[in-house]
């Protein structure tokens, strides 16, 4: 197939002068002529493009930039700007291509482009359909939203959708597959006409300019009183922010593009992130790559929708390679419509909860359940202090007995499933008789060769809690790198050894050197270090995980989230479980390196254990051989008296404990 006598033809291209700070301008770039022949290297595999149209997007505003990232290639400057684009083959070594294939895939911002690996182009069979559809919709704009939106959100029908950056590329299909799939779908966009596109060609049942809203949290919860299911990102920062106030339990967030970023110098900190937590939810960065082997499949679903014009497609073309720099340039100020493609408690506790926000108070009760009751009576034997009850303290009215998990035996039954003498765990409230109205959440203690006290801890909510997100939410694999945050706690002691039963490599921090010995000597970790005697956790981070993290058990949030994101491996899992660093603050602090998730395509999951308190008896047959058989050990830390409470919940948050922190208020078992 090669060629002879390769003509020789001028070839214009767009270079990059230097790397970019701040916003790109048009100077960055600039227009140069050089020259190419049109003639393959005999047996070198190559193919030569005639490039047709060349894709605008926005991350390509992030490779102008100098960022030091392994999964995020830069581009050179002095050399071509690279994209999608869509080219006819004019000359071809690769046996899969001839002279004449019109393809699809990455180019380079030319007229003519030798490509030396055309294993990555896709041949484009289906030409009934406009060929700038292969910049857009038929494209990697177009694999990104149906990648996105049906892989990553899992979505079900009648759900609550938003769509940020809705009219570009990739937002408005995300919006059109939402609806056709039955959503109830909301974009935001920069300009009244977007607004208007969004609404009337695209069928969103609402659009709203996020430039006229002050208040981007009230205006999400006008256009969604009963919250969001799943929030396509394409712009992150202050948006982000005000997604997570707005989202439901178990959200999904598919983290596409975060475009208020690319450009700042210091990315802005998103300040909502306990709301993962809160409220379950999954937020998993996405790159399209990962999904090209799932094109044909693609195109199954997608070219019936678009030749029966059930999704239409908006192009904005600007014409002439001379026009590429200002036409990428009109993305980052929203100049585009459409895909850009160029032609050629007792008061309010605020901040650390103090003793004196509590009181102790001596009432009467009767000791039995009232008639026709279906309630239970319990005399409380062991209560759990969890850094948890911190966030139930704030913004109360009034006075209200704490509640928390317990460990208690039952005196009085008006429920069938109970009995008097029974010992049950669960919710119970931080006084010596409990008067349980709804007992069906209370488990039935079966195993007493064991400490009672284990079922505030190891038997209880915290190993579910370790049990579920290690195994449940991370998904791991044997072998791979963990790390711990809060490591000594009643459900990261936990975690690591679980994670090393499974043969992971686990490092894990805590406050003090007493604690990392602890890891260290007792729980077998296979390093462990004091946090506050690392100036630099990113740099502590490199140190012991120098190939990456795989996976990271979250229970500290901020500073420590933020080092943790820089150094996560590609497709690493975050279970949020935990950010006890954030609850006594007024303001959370931001958390800057969220674009990691995107460019690692790493998934960070918030879980409640109560929505896997059914794989309890699955997780007893696994954990009681391993305490009796020594494999497991479980420290706690235990105070006495119901007058100890106060100073114990406090004490979490200053790091006194060591191990899982209880109150052990020494009843006399047979009463």
């Amino acid at each position: 197939m090669a060629t002879t006598n390769g003509e020789v033809v001028s070839n214009k291209q767009v270079i990059l002068k230097n790397s970019v700070d701040g916003f790109p301008k048009e100077s960055d770039m600039y227009l140069k002529t050089d020259s190419i022949s049109l003639k393959v290297e005999q047996g070198s595999n190559a193919v030569i493009v005639k490039n047709l149209y060349l894709s605008c997007d926005p991350y390509m505003g992030v490779r102008m930039t100098p960022i030091d990232n392994p999964n995020f290639t830069t581009y050179p400057p002095g050399s071509p700007i690279q994209g999608f684009g869509v080219g006819k083959v004019v000359e071809s070594e690769y046996p899969e291509l001839k002279k004449g294939d019109l393809v699809w895939g990455v180019t380079a911002w030319e007229e003519y482009t030798l490509i030396n690996n055309p294993q990555t182009l896709f041949k484009i069979q289906h030409t009934d359909v406009p060929l700038s559809y292969y910049t857009g919709i038929l494209g990697m704009p177009g694999m990104t939203a149906w990648a996105g939106f049906y892989e990553t959100c899992a979505p079900k029908k009648g759900e609550y959708v938003f769509i940020s950056a809705a009219s570009g590329a990739v937002g408005q299909l995300v919006g059109q597959f939402a609806k056709l799939f039955g959503c109830y779908v909301v974009g935001s966009a920069g300009t009244k006409e977007k607004v208007e596109l969004l609404k009337n060609k695209f069928g969103f049942d609402d659009a709203f300019n996020y430039k006229e809203e002050h208040d981007l949290n009230a205006a999400l919860k006008r256009c969604f009183p009963e919250g969001i299911d799943i929030y396509f990102d394409n712009v992150g920062g202050k948006m982000l922010d005000a997604v997570l106030l707005n989202m439901r339990a178990q959200g999904r967030i598919a983290a596409c593009g975060m475009i208020s970023q690319y450009n700042l110098e210091h990315t802005e900190g998103v300040h909502n992130m306990m709301n993962v937590m809160y409220k379950r939810i999954r937020i998993e960065g996405i790159f399209v790559f990962d999904y090209f082997p799932q094109y044909a499949k693609f195109l199954e679903v997608v070219l019936p929708s678009v030749r029966e014009g059930k999704v239409v497609y908006v192009e904005d073309i600007a014409e002439g390679l001379e026009n590429a720099p200002a036409a990428l340039i009109g993305l980052f100020s929203g100049r585009n419509v459409g895909k850009q493609v160029v032609v050629i408690l007792n008061n309010y506790v605020s901040g650390f909860p103090k003793e004196s926000d509590m009181s102790m108070t001596s009432n009467t009760i009767e000791l039995k359940v009232p008639h026709d009751s279906n309630g239970i009576l319990v005399k409380n034997l062991y209560l759990s202090c969890d850094p948890y009850m911190r966030i139930r303290m704030k913004k109360l009215q009034g006075s209200y007995p704490i509640s928390g998990h317990g460990v208690a035996k039952v005196l009085d039954s008006g429920h069938p499933g109970f009995k008097k003498g029974d010992l049950v765990w669960g919710k119970t409230g931080w006084e010596e008789y409990t008067l349980i109205e709804s007992p069906e959440s209370l488990f039935k203690i079966q195993h007493t060769d064991v400490p009672l006290s284990y079922y505030t801890g190891i038997l209880g909510m915290p190993g579910m809690t370790a049990y579920a997100g290690f195994y449940e939410v991370c998904s791991p694999k044997p072998g791979e790198y963990v790390f711990i945050s809060a490591a000594s706690g009643a459900v990261g002691q936990l975690v690591g050894q679980f994670a090393k039963l499974l043969g992971c490599y686990v490092v894990g921090t805590a406050g003090s050197k007493g604690k990392v010995d602890l890891l260290k000597n007792k729980f077998g970790f296979d390093e462990a270090f004091n946090y506050k005697e690392e100036a630099d956790l990113n740099a502590a981070l490199k140190r012991y995980f120098p190939e990456g993290i795989d996976i990271y058990f979250e229970n500290v949030g901020g500073k420590m989230l933020d080092a943790v994101l820089l150094n996560m491996r590609l497709r690493g899992r975050i279970a949020m479980c935990g950010m006890i660093s954030q609850y006594n603050l007024d303001e959370p602090e931001g958390v800057q390196n969220l674009m990691t998730l995107i460019s690692k395509r790493i998934r960070m999951e918030g879980f409640l254990v109560l929505e896997y308190y059914h794989l309890y008896p699955k997780y007893l047959e696994m954990i009681i051989p391993h305490i009796k058989e020594g494999k497991i050990v479980y420290m706690e830390d235990t105070a006495e008296g119901l007058e100890s409470a106060p100073p114990a919940l406090i004490g979490l948050f200053s790091g006194r404990n060591v191990g899982k922190q209880l109150l052990g208020l020494f009843i006399v078992i047979d009463l």
